[in-house]
C-alpha cells in the first residue's frame, strides 16, 4: 500500500493495494482506505478517509509545516464474521471475524518536508558554547538544549570562534568541528529521537536528513551520512590549498 505527495496546501494521493483481497473489499465499498497525518510543529493529527484509489486533500495555510508524517490505512466498515481470501497465515486459524472499525492493512510510513526547514543552514541547528568544566582541546555535544550545542574549554572555545571568522578558518572548523557533530547527533537519534522530538533543532535536522535521503534508524555509516548532510565538507579544504599556492 502506498500514498504520496504533498504539494503547497494540497495532497494528491495515489494508493496502491498489492493483497487482491483487501483490494476487493475496498472497491465493493466494504473497507475504507485512509491516511494517518501528523505534523508536531503545528500540532496537526488527523486520520483522513481517502478517494479511492485517487484523489486530492486541501489543508489550510499553516497546518503542515517541516516534517510531516503519513501513514496509509485500511479500515472496516462492515462486519464480516467468517472471512477467508485464501491468503491468511494458518497461524491465524481462518476463518477469521471481521468487525466494523478494524485495521486490516497499514503501509509504511512517509516522512515529507513541508515548508523551509530543509534549507535551515547549520548555524540556525547548531550553536558554540564554552565551559569552564571541560578540559582544553575536548569537545562535547549537549543536545538537551533548543540548538544542538557544541561545548569546549574557554581557550579552545575562543580559538574555534577565530577560526570560523577566517575565511581559511571555516573549512578547518567544518571539518574539525561540526563534522564529528553531526556524527554524534545521528548515533544519538540511532535508537529514536522521541525524546528530543519537543526541542527546536530536531525537526529542522529531521528535515534535513528526509532530504538528503537518511534515516537515522538505519544501519548507515555516521560519517558518509554526516558528510551528506553538511554537503561533504572536506571539498572545502581545496579552498586553503589554492589561497596558500
Amino acid at each position: 500500500m502506498r500514498s504520496s505527495t504533498v504539494s503547497r496546501k494540497t495532497v494528491a494521493i495515489h494508493t496502491t493495494l498489492t493483497e487482491n483481497a483487501i483490494r476487493s473489499l475496498v472497491e465493493e465499498g466494504k473497507a475504507s482506505v485512509g491516511c494517518f497525518v501528523k505534523c508536531q510543529d503545528t500540532y496537526f493529527s488527523e486520520l483522513l478517509t481517502l478517494t479511492w484509489p485517487r484523489g486530492r486533500t486541501d489543508f489550510e495555510a499553516g497546518k503542515l509545516l517541516n516534517r510531516v508524517s503519513l501513514r496509509p490505512l485500511v479500515w472496516m466498515k462492515c462486519d464480516i464474521p467468517e472471512w477467508d481470501p485464501g491468503t491468511i497465515h494458518p497461524e491465524f486459524e481462518p476463518p477469521v471475524a471481521l468487525k466494523h472499525g478494524d485495521i486490516i492493512a497499514i503501509g509504511d510510513e512517509h516522512i515529507i518536508s513541508v515548508g523551509r526547514a530543509k534549507l535551515a543552514p547549520v548555524e540556525s541547528i547548531f550553536e558554540l558554547d564554552s565551559s569552564p568544566d571541560i578540559a582544553e582541546g575536548i569537545l562535547r555535544i549537549e543536545l538537551e538544549r533548543d540548538r544542538i550545542t557544541i561545548l569546549a574549554g574557554e581557550n579552545t572555545h575562543e580559538s574555534i570562534l577565530l577560526l570560523r571568522g577566517q575565511a581559511q578558518g571555516k573549512p578547518v572548523v567544518m571539518n574539525a568541528i561540526y563534522l564529528p557533530a553531526v556524527m554524534e547527533v545521528l548515533d544519538a537519534l540511532r535508537d529514536g529521537g522521541e525524546q528530543y522530538e519537543g526541542l527546536r533543532w530536531y525537526s529542522p535536522f529531521m528535515a534535513r536528513c528526509d532530504s538528503k535521503g537518511i534515516d537515522p534508524a538505519a544501519e548507515m555509516s555516521l560519517l558518509e551520512s554526516a558528510q551528506s548532510l553538511l554537503d561533504y565538507p572536506v571539498q572545502l579544504l581545496s579552498q586553503i590549498v589554492k589561497e596558500d599556492e
